[in-house]
């Protein structure tokens, strides 16, 4: 054994990086966890919604204690096509059996970073990392701090998107705009009695939506809202390999900008009612991956994992968007990795140990699942001529001047006969969707 100051250097406290270090003190690890913000959670706008049981059986307090908004029991998609919206929503008693929540992160971060520092972990806020190197006996992480030097015997990248640990390790390139994501949010002070009338929710319910169709034709940029305890968050997500093309010319010499986008989409007709408010609370913007299964980058070396958004691990399924979950799963992984090489020694084996592992989740089963979804979801005509076909054929069904024109499946016909698709891309959008899920 080498004399190292850590046992494993954790950098970045998302929920990724929080939960590596928490569940290591919690069996006896030295930890250290680096964050370059004042505090945790200051760099963490994507707001929405946490899925699933991951965090029940790590932290005790969760969710009796931990500052969750409110219980998703209801989720909306919505279609726009000009004027006009197609509405598909769900409700169901059931999914109140389920820990889906949606977050503000500011709030959720600092409270799971203290539960880590509880147990043990050494949180080192304000701190930069300039580099990561890889000794034969020890991996060392490099910060801006006096005598900022790290010694560990293994290092866990939890530092997002544009990553930090992975660049200067060699494991990732520089991201590509095709591999990134902007996303842009508003958190606007509502009320809670507000927010229930608005959505029809009881005192603890939560309603999420997302809205894809506008600008019309236009892929790969869709809009949210998520009802939080006294505040909606209200946010578009765009391509940056799409946004460079949006408006005459382009994203990057006079295209709208993204966060123009959602200052339109705010007002359109069926979108304004839901998003009126008394304060802005937050504004800004992140960037996030945007990988298929088949485009995922590298996430280890020898004594190195990448997790959460570092490793490219979100999921955009067009109904709902998987990352938050993700990013804790990959970071547990890392961290029973780090376990298994403690037991036995082989520290050098930790960075593979935990890319066989992280296979063997259910996040790479789902994203291997979903691994066509990416290309599904960048077909035009998903955001242009079906909506097209939808609204007009509905529109024929419920209008008493054009109700009498034929039958419904008649009407369906013409519409999409005077739409931009054709039979054979129906027929190819069609196998394609299926393929997809």
């Amino acid at each position: 054994m080498t004399d190292v100051e850590f046992d494993v250097v954790v950098v970045g406290a998302g929920r990724a990086g929080t939960a590596a270090a928490y569940k290591l003190a919690t069996e006896g690890f030295e930890v250290a966890l680096v964050e370059r913000a004042t505090q945790p959670g200051m760099k963490n706008v994507t707001g929405g919604v946490l899925y699933g049981e991951v965090l029940a059986d790590l932290v005790p307090e969760f969710p009796e204690e931990a500052p969750l908004e409110r219980q998703v029991v209801e989720h909306n998609i919505r279609l726009l096509h000009g004027d006009a919206e197609v509405a598909v929503g769900f409700r169901d008693g059931e999914l109140r059996d389920e820990p889906n929540y949606t977050l503000m992160l500011g709030k959720f971060d600092g409270w799971f970073v203290d539960r880590a520092v509880e147990e043990g972990v050494v949180f080192l806020p304000e701190t930069t990392v300039r580099d990561v190197t890889q000794k034969a006996d020890r991996a060392i992480v490099h910060t801006d701090r006096e005598n900022g030097d790290l010694p560990c015997r293994a290092v866990i990248g939890a530092d997002g998107v544009n990553t930090t640990v992975g660049r200067k390790t060699g494991i990732q390139r520089t991201m590509r705009n095709d591999d990134m994501a902007l996303s842009v949010k508003k958190v606007i002070d509502v009320g809670r009695d507000t927010i229930d009338e608005r959505f029809n929710l009881a005192p603890d319910e939560g309603a999420a939506y997302v809205y894809t169709g506008f600008p019309e034709g236009v892929p790969t940029v869709g809009y949210f809202i998520y009802t939080f305890e006294e505040y909606i968050s209200v946010g578009a997500v765009g391509g940056l390999g799409t946004l460079r093309t949006v408006g005459d010319e382009g994203y990057g010499d006079a295209g709208t900008p993204l966060y123009g986008l959602l200052e339109e989409f705010m007002e359109l007709d069926s979108v304004r009612p839901l998003v009126r408010g008394d304060s802005l609370q937050e504004y800004q913007g992140i960037l996030v991956p945007e990988h298929s299964y088949d485009t995922l980058p590298d996430r280890q070396d020898r004594r190195v994992a990448l997790v959460g958004d570092a490793a490219g691990l979100v999921l955009n399924k067009g109904y709902t968007f998987r990352g938050l979950d993700y990013g804790i799963k990959s970071g547990l992984v890392a961290a029973e990795a780090a376990a298994d090489c403690a037991a036995d020694g082989k520290w050098d084996a930790f960075g593979r140990r935990y890319d066989r592992d992280l296979d063997d989740s259910y996040v790479m089963a789902e994203m291997k699942q979903h691994r066509h979804l990416p290309e599904f979801l960048h077909n035009e005509r998903m955001y242009g001529a079906y909506p097209g076909v939808a609204t007009e054929t509905l529109r024929s069904m419920f209008s008493a001047e054009t109700d009498a024109d034929g039958l419904t499946w008649r009407q369906a016909y013409r519409a999409f006969r005077r739409s931009d698709a054709g039979p054979l891309d129906l027929l190819r959008d069609g196998f394609r969707g299926l393929r997809s899920l």
